[in-house]
């Protein structure tokens, strides 16, 4: 639709452009016509003030009454200029936004029956939904009444089944009651015939540990008197060679820890205790390097045990 099948549209914007161009020039006018001009002062200065003049009283005249004022010519109105009429340019613009507002109408027109189809596309689909909702509910229902129906039925054969299992099972328990009688007595007398072995078995191995035990505590005996033997052999060579130094009073003990080769000398010798009298502790300790090399055991298994590292205490009076 153009400007030529609109006609009241540019009357209506001609209208609207005097309306303006109006309003402009009262407002020019009004601003220009409330402007006051400033009229200057002049000021004279003086050095000293002059000498006042007497003051002479003046007559008092009769004057005429002044003439009446004549009234002011009221001001003309103003003239009111004829609009420009819009341009070329101008119409094609109002044109382009009109179309634009059409176009932007139309658009909402189709958004608003987008809207309008999406909604009833949704009802439909809600009416769509509810509608296999229920025919879900009615397929669960009748699939509900049918494990009902097979449910009674398989309740029904599984009690006749039950009845017949319950005579077969009193009848199998008759005979494995009878069959349990049989294995007790056979068990009992297994379980007569194990213990008897069993302690049979036990009196043997008791007797075999209290032989071994015997026999190991014969070994341990032994093998004390001979590493006895051997450190009271090293005591007696160490101790002679002993030089108490004079006038020691009391009987001390001091106590040597002393690392021993397999040929009897001496490789370390290590005071764990102190008599309290230091020149006695380096007496022994003399003494023990002095006797090297000192009597331990040929056998190198006894030695490894017992004399590889050896303790030993000594007292003045032995």
């Amino acid at each position: 639709m153009d400007a030529a099948q609109e006609p009241g549209r540019v009357a209506s914007g001609v209208l609207a452009l005097v309306v303006h161009v109006l309003f402009f020039g009262l407002l020019v006018f009004g601003i220009s016509w409330q402007k006051k001009v400033t009229t200057p002062v002049l000021v004279e200065l003086w050095e000293e003030l002059p000498a006042p003049k007497p003051v002479e009283m003046p007559r008092v005249e009769s004057k005429p009454a002044p003439p009446a004022p004549k009234p002011k010519a009221a001001p003309p109105p103003p003239k009111v200029e004829q609009p420009p009429q819009p341009s070329r340019a101008e119409i094609e613009l109002r044109e382009k936004q009109r179309k634009q507002r059409e176009e932007e109408q139309q658009r909402q027109e189709e958004l608003k029956r987008l809207e309008a189809e999406k909604r009833r596309a949704e009802e439909e689909k809600r009416r769509l939904e509810a509608e296999a909702r229920k025919q879900e509910e009615e397929q669960r229902r009748k699939a509900e009444e049918e494990q009902r129906r097979k449910a009674e039925e398989q309740r029904k054969k599984e009690e006749a089944m039950r009845l017949a299992e319950e005579l077969r099972q009193e009848e199998q328990t008759r005979q494995l009651e009878q069959l349990r009688r049989e294995e007790e007595a056979r068990r009992m007398a297994q379980l007569a015939e194990q213990q008897r072995r069993a302690q049979e078995a036990a009196r043997k191995q008791r007797e075999a540990e209290e032989a071994q035990q015997r026999a190991e505590a014969a070994a341990k005996a032994a093998h004390d008197r001979e590493v006895a033997d051997y450190v009271a052999r090293i005591r007696a060579k160490i101790q002679g060679r002993v030089v108490v130094p004079p006038g020691m009073d009391g009987n001390p003990q001091a106590v040597y820890e002393v690392v021993l080769l397999p040929g009897g000398d001496v490789l370390e010798v290590t005071l764990k205790r102190s008599s309290g009298v230091p020149a006695y502790d380096g007496a022994v300790e003399r003494a023990i390097n002095a006797a090297q090399p000192l009597p331990v055991p040929a056998d190198p298994n006894l030695f490894q045990q017992s004399f590889r590292m050896i303790e030993l205490k000594f007292r003045p009076k032995e």
